[in-house]
């Protein structure tokens, strides 16, 4: 649920409510939303720690008369609001703004979940930096191959009818059948930016990592140094740069070097995928192949099918969420809601 949180201030002109939220670290930006024209928007996001998932959104706005006449004060009231997927950085984050604003400038507020003048109930954060940056790729990674999987077209009515009959050969004409074969990339570059990320993130924040980045002595080329220093690159990208996380036996040995965890034997399993139940590491093992066949050998599957695709982009999301579980049981702490 998203909350929304208005206050309408005693005092205070545009001038001055926009400084305390320049203050307060927000930026000015534009918003989607039919505000009056002579409304100001702004948006606060740390990305510190991964405190913020989504951020606070604020927006200066000119009271109407009836607004006035219900609640004296400001010809000007301050909008916040966060959405469902707020962390708890977010929310304490509203209700500091509201609080401070308040006493600055007087005035009463509304909450739309928890009624007049009363605070976001704020619960302690179960997660720490290194579980809030996981979840947020976590979250983006499944929200994406979600949407390509929803978004897949059917096949071609007129090459599907030929299934089953003496022409089924020329099914395999279906153009819907090469789109297919486009998406195997992308369900490998998907658990490449998920296991790449999530490699950085864990070696910026677990401090055995840390201790070990101190002992490192490999040199690195000039360019990634001037990358360091220009805030191109950090030096979690350049440690990650030394493998690959297209590749199984690379990406075991990315987490098991750093951080002791047996990437094979995590994936050494069954899962249900569909209606299947494959060992994981076999179908991974696979599908890498398919990628390279792809991109390295211009190889099309013209026998490649709707549900076969789907499966991919299931099994891509299966072993996302088989890691995360290991994180879990191995940190104690949960990652996923």
């Amino acid at each position: 649920m998203s909350i929304e949180i208005v206050l309408h201030p005693g005092s205070g002109s545009k001038e001055e409510i926009k400084q305390h939220l320049l203050m307060l670290g927000f930026r000015s930006c534009q918003h989607l939303w039919d505000w009056p024209e002579e409304s100001l928007h702004f948006h606060w996001f740390e990305e510190r720690e991964n405190l913020s998932f989504d951020g606070v959104e604020a927006t200066i706005f000119p009271r109407r008369a009836e607004e006035k006449l219900r609640e004296p004060g400001s010809d000007w009231g301050l909008h916040t609001r966060t959405r469902a997927s707020a962390s708890m950085g977010d929310l304490k984050q509203q209700n500091f703004l509201i609080r401070t604003a308040r006493k600055k400038f007087g005035g009463i507020f509304e909450n739309d979940w928890h009624g007049r003048n009363r605070y976001i109930p704020i619960e302690k954060d179960r997660r720490d930096a290194v579980a809030r940056g996981i979840y947020l790729c976590y979250e983006n990674t499944r929200e994406r191959l979600a949407a390509v999987r929803y978004a897949l077209p059917s096949p071609i009515q007129t090459f599907q009818k030929l299934m089953g009959t003496k022409l089924e050969g020329m099914a395999r004409l279906d153009p819907t059948r090469v789109l297919y074969n486009a998406l195997v990339p992308f369900a490998v570059a998907a658990l490449e930016h998920f296991f790449s990320q999530s490699f950085k993130i864990l070696l910026r924040y677990e401090q055995p990592a840390k201790e070990r980045l101190l002992q490192q002595s490999k040199k690195i080329d000039i360019v990634e140094v001037l990358a360091i220093r220009d805030g191109k690159k950090t030096i979690e990208d350049v440690v990650a740069d030394w493998y690959s996380f297209q590749s199984i036996s690379s990406i075991h040995a990315a987490f098991h070097e750093w951080f002791g965890i047996d990437f094979w034997r995590i994936i050494r399993r069954r899962k249900k995928i569909g209606k299947r139940l494959p060992f994981l590491e076999r179908r991974f093992s696979e599908l890498i192949e398919f990628r390279h066949g792809l991109v390295h050998r211009f190889e099309i599957n013209t026998q490649l099918q709707k549900k076969q695709i789907e499966e991919i982009l299931d099994l891509s999301r299966a072993l996302i969420e088989v890691f995360v579980e290991e994180l879990e049981k191995r940190r104690g702490a949960p990652i996923r809601d």
